[in-house]
């Protein structure tokens, strides 16, 4: 396996489609109905009972110290440091996935705490009864090189590694959703969403390519960035005002 082909070809693959497709905004507990107030501070995008929910979970555990250590490792494995970009464990990552445990039990915690279990299982037969973590750098990546391609099981579902194939599946959709949804990953990407821009009309190429022309009258009203705070008024005819 190639750790350092770059990411983004990983997000836009199965695995970036897999960040929109797979789990959306699912949640496992059911919303009250009076969960209707947006919170007054903050940006304001979650109900009170949202912004309760959120910090109970995070104020619970489900991995424990070890499956963390685990997970930070394969982590590392599959986003790398880069020149331009963090490993995954320095974004942030584990904590997601603990916390999307948490929120998403049903769909993650089996998947998760099974495959780490066979992953441990499949190092200590390997390695000398060594766990994963335990394992050089070079049994570590001989051994994820075995679970790291999906087309492995595609034509043989029995096959061994099907358990593992599976799980790192889903860890490597976890870890890159994790990194691309921080902010070192979205930096790395260079998605600077909607920004404010000024704008000064339509060139005036343009305009004379179709014999057109502002009106002079309306132009520095249209156009004057002083005044872009300001909002338009109108008269009862439709005219413009200020």
């Amino acid at each position: 396996m190639d750790r350092r082909k770059t990411l983004k070809t990983l997000l836009g693959g199965a695995v970036g489609t897999a960040i929109f497709t797979q789990t959306g905004c699912r949640n496992d507990d059911p919303v009250p109905a009076s969960a209707v107030e947006p919170e007054n501070t903050g940006y304001g995008l979650r109900t009170a009972w949202e912004a309760e929910r959120e910090e109970l979970l995070r104020d619970q555990r489900f991995f424990s110290d070890f499956e963390l250590e685990t997970i930070g490792v394969l982590a590392d494995i599959i986003v790398p440091a880069g020149e331009d970009h963090p490993k995954a464990t320095d974004t942030g990552v584990v904590d997601f996935i603990e916390f999307m445990a948490k929120d998403q039990p049903t769909v993650h915690q089996t998947r998760l705490r099974g495959g780490l279990a066979w992953l441990n299982a499949e190092s200590s037969k390997r390695y000398d009864g060594k766990a994963f973590i335990e394992a050089s750098p070079e049994e570590q990546i001989a051994l994820v090189d075995d679970i790291a391609y999906p087309e492995v099981i595609e034509d043989e579902p029995l096959h061994p590694m099907a358990p593992g194939v599976r799980f790192f599946d889903h860890m490597r959709f976890m870890v890159i959703t994790g990194f691309f949804t921080s902010k070192p990953g979205i930096d790395y990407l260079g998605y600077v969403g909607n920004q404010p821009n000024v704008w000064d009309g339509v060139p005036q190429e343009v305009l004379d390519k179709h014999g057109l022309a502002y009106d002079e009258e309306l132009l520095p009203k249209y156009v004057d960035q002083s005044r872009r705070t300001i909002t338009a008024e109108w008269d009862d005819d439709g005219n413009l005002i200020s």
